[in-house]
């Protein structure tokens, strides 16, 4: 990896602890510079401003959310098992790295920044667990009578949605994340 590549990926790092701890509002290019150990014009020679910033933040972490999904997709093993791996990435990601005062309102202005990654996230994410419900679907009767494999995928990332905008501790919310794939399974057998 370059210099240039090595310094573009400390800055999206930086960004990244600098917008989960205070949100994008509060989020200045000075505390990004600053946690990224970079000055401010050197942020400005590659940034139009925090909010390409923040864009950038999301778009990898969209893909590779997406990608560690994917694997799990891959994967062999129990479905209730690997719907809740593949959900909990992002529940690990929101509640991981977002302070949780700060979740609703990240979550709220991912989506008015850049409505388009969240689109993206949803459909893709979607696409991932349909996938895994799919590939499990002799062992899923009532899938496709009952709910489509897309039409579950949606509710289910809908509910995480709802959860990962809770502020409780990260145990607390994968408890309820577990519970939410195993009835949904379950209502599908």
């Amino acid at each position: 990896m370059s210099q240039g590549a090595e310094k573009q990926q400390r800055v999206l790092d930086a960004a990244l602890q600098v917008f989960g701890r205070y949100g994008l509002r509060r989020t200045s290019m000075d505390l990004i510079a600053q946690a990224a150990g970079v000055s401010r014009p050197a942020l400005y020679q590659h940034h139009a401003g925090k909010q390409e910033i923040f864009r950038a933040v999301a778009e990898r972490a969209i893909d590779q959310l997406i990608g560690r999904a994917e694997e799990i997709g891959q994967a062999t093993g129990d479905v209730t098992d690997r719907v809740f791996r593949a959900l909990d990435l992002k529940l690990e990601f929101v509640a991981g790295s977002v302070e949780a005062e700060f979740r609703s309102e990240l979550l709220a202005e991912v989506t008015a920044v850049a409505p388009d990654l969240t689109r993206s996230l949803k459909d893709r994410h979607a696409a991932v667990v349909a996938a895994i419900l799919l590939a499990a679907e002799d062992d899923l009767p009532l899938l496709g009578t009952v709910l489509s494999a897309h039409d579950a995928a949606v509710l289910l990332l809908a509910a995480l949605t709802g959860i990962a905008q809770q502020e409780e501790e990260l145990d607390v919310l994968r408890t309820q994340l577990r519970q939410l794939v195993e009835l949904t399974i379950r209502s599908l057998k």
